[in-house]
């Protein structure tokens, strides 16, 4: 690297940012991830000053007094809150870049395949409340590729599924383009709210976090594991008061699994709209799962039984959309080849300063 550049990159670095519904992640292709952080925020009701922001926002859900709101601002992929979708990013931009001296970085960020005009415009907003010198904008299937190290320069195809808080993307690449992609909203806040809408129908209420932890500790897709039932805390409908009860791992299987049969019938439209030639490299090549979702037990082989398709988790599939957002900004050509892309989704910063309005999806 140049004496300019090792400069720039320390004075005011180049940022990918994964701005998720369940967490939001921040990377530098010099220190790999900087942060990451729940995406919540909680704020006072009497005069809308924010209370915390992350980890500290999201130990508060469901223990708040009235005069404090906790709130995602990212719903479905998409941005719900726009006050606290600013905050958020700000924030978390803020603490990355605290041992820094602060120059204005230069910043790219992923939007899901199934946002519309509005969300978009919406998300480029709240980059923008960060203050970054330049902002480049890359589908999250994308960038979830390259973070997962797959080369999707060449002529083979790759196909990642990237399972988010909020949606899954599912595409396959070749030359830097897109054969096929698909986004469906469904994704692992889709399996919480199942898991508690299974537990209410036992007259037994938890609440997010629990179903959160259930999910973790008993999902699974596909045959079960075997493992002992998990005790949890909530209210007994039937007799209205606290209780503890078990939750056996065959009733959070059978929650979840709506959600699993969409995503896998979404990943098999994909593999049916590929060219021959191309569905049939993929039985060498694979799928690669990205995103928490990814983390479920037995998904990659249920995905794989489905599809007839060899499928693995990719490394730290948390961090794969930052990471490949980071490593494409930081990568001139390969930002280059991907510019189609990259321009499509950033003419809304463009309109902005210059005053005109355009498609998205033209």
């Amino acid at each position: 690297m140049s004496l300019a550049g090792t400069l720039r990159a320390t004075f005011s670095p180049d940022l990918g940012i994964d701005l998720g519904t369940a967490n939001t992640v921040v990377y530098s292709h010099d220190e790999g991830i900087l942060i990451s952080e729940p995406s919540v925020v909680a704020y006072r009701t009497t005069d809308d000053a924010i209370v915390a922001v992350g980890q500290a926002a999201k130990e508060l859900d469901g223990r708040t007094p009235g005069r404090i709101r906790v709130v995602r601002p990212l719903r479905g992929g998409t941005i719900s809150d726009f006050r606290g979708a600013h905050a958020l990013v700000k924030t978390v931009v803020d603490r990355a870049l605290a041992a820094r001296p602060r120059v204005a970085p230069r910043v790219i960020a992923c939007v899901p395949g199934c946002a519309t005009d509005i969300e978009c415009k919406a998300v480029e907003e709240a980059i923008r409340a960060a203050g970054p010198r330049t902002t480049t904008f890359v589908p999250q299937a994308v960038a979830a590729a390259v973070g997962a190290g797959l080369d999707i320069t060449g002529t083979r195809p790759a196909m990642v599924i990237d399972i988010g808080g909020g949606t899954t993307e599912i595409a396959v690449l070749t030359l830097c383009g897109v054969v096929a992609m698909h986004s469906i909203k469904v994704g692992g806040d889709t399996f919480d709210a199942a898991i508690a809408a299974r537990l209410r129908q036992d007259y037994f209420g938890i609440g997010v976090l629990t179903a959160e932890r259930l999910k973790i500790e008993r999902g699974f897709a596909g045959r079960a594991p075997g493992r002992e039932p998990y005790v949890v805390a909530g209210t007994d409908m039937r007799n209205l008061r606290p209780g503890k009860r078990e939750v056996d791992e065959a009733l959070v299987g059978e929650a979840m699994h709506d959600a699993i049969d969409r995503i896998a019938r979404a990943a098999w439209s994909i593999l049916e709209a590929c060219p021959p030639d191309l569905a049939g490299e993929l039985m060498e090549a694979g799928i690669v799962l990205t995103g928490g979702g990814a983390l479920v037990q037995g998904l990659a082989g249920e995905i794989g039984a489905r599809t007839n398709v060899p499928t693995t988790v990719a490394d730290d599939p948390l961090g794969c959309v930052a990471r490949g957002a980071g490593e494409i900004l930081a990568s001139p050509g390969l930002l280059e080849r991907l510019r189609p892309h990259a321009d499509r989704l950033t003419r809304w910063y463009q309109s902005l300063r210059i005053g005109m309005r355009e498609s998205y999806s033209r």
